[in-house]
Parts: structure tokens; sequence; C-alpha cells
């Protein structure tokens, strides 16, 4: 499963890439920011259903992939990104996210596990 959710990643990646230089009209549209935050999260959610840190970070690993290689530049010299802030906001977007999204359910698997050990001490009590 886990290496499913890495080739997602992967697909998550190319996609985030594809669209980032996106324009609507005259107007910079970079849906792929919007697809790295909320493609990233969900696939570390779904990792985290199968595996414990750091093995739930395969996903963003394998957008971390595609992200670095498209970083470099092509044989001619040419490259995909443009040195803006598009790219920062990728970055953070792809990372900050599921990190976030990684500290909440870290928090709330650890306060079910405390009330769980604390039903059972009072059951134990009684």
């Amino acid at each position: 499963m886990l290496a499913l959710l890495f080739i997602d990643g992967l697909i998550v990646g190319i996609l985030s890439v594809a669209f980032l230089n996106l324009y609507l009209g005259t107007v910079v549209a970079p849906i792929g920011i919007l697809i790295a935050a909320v493609g990233n999260a969900l696939l570390l959610w779904l990792a985290s259903a199968h595996a414990r840190a750091p093995l739930s970070w395969l996903p963003v690993f394998g957008w971390g992939l595609v992200l670095v290689i498209a970083l470099g530049g092509g044989p001619g010299g040419d490259v995909l990104f443009l040195s803006d802030w598009r790219v920062v906001a990728l970055i953070l977007a792809g990372v900050a996210v599921p990190a976030a999204l990684a500290s909440f359910l870290q928090t709330r698997r650890r306060v079910e596990e405390a009330a769980r050990r604390d039903i059972d001490r009072a059951a134990r009590g009684r």
C-alpha cells in the first residue's frame, strides 16, 4: 500500500510542477500550490493509517523527488521553474501543510492512547 502511495506522491509532484506556472488570462493562477498542499496532506493522512512516521512520509518524499528533479536544469540549460515566489510557496505548501496534519494526527493519537489508559485504570480500580 505504501508503494502505491509513493507512486501517488510522484503523480502529485508531476501535477504540482505542471500547474505551477498556470495563467488565467493575464493573472497568475498557481494551482500547483493547491495541488501540492491538498494532495500531500491527503496522501500523508492515508499513509498514516498504514504506517507510523517516518514511513508515513513516503508519499511526500515522492513529491519531493519530483520537485528536486524539476528544479534541476535540462540538457540545454532550460528550467521548469522561474526564480520567484511561486517556487517558495510550492515548497512551503507541499511540506508545511502535511507537517501540520502529521502533528495534529500524532497529538490526536497520543490523547486517545492516554484516554484509553485512564479508562482502563478506572475500570481496574472499581
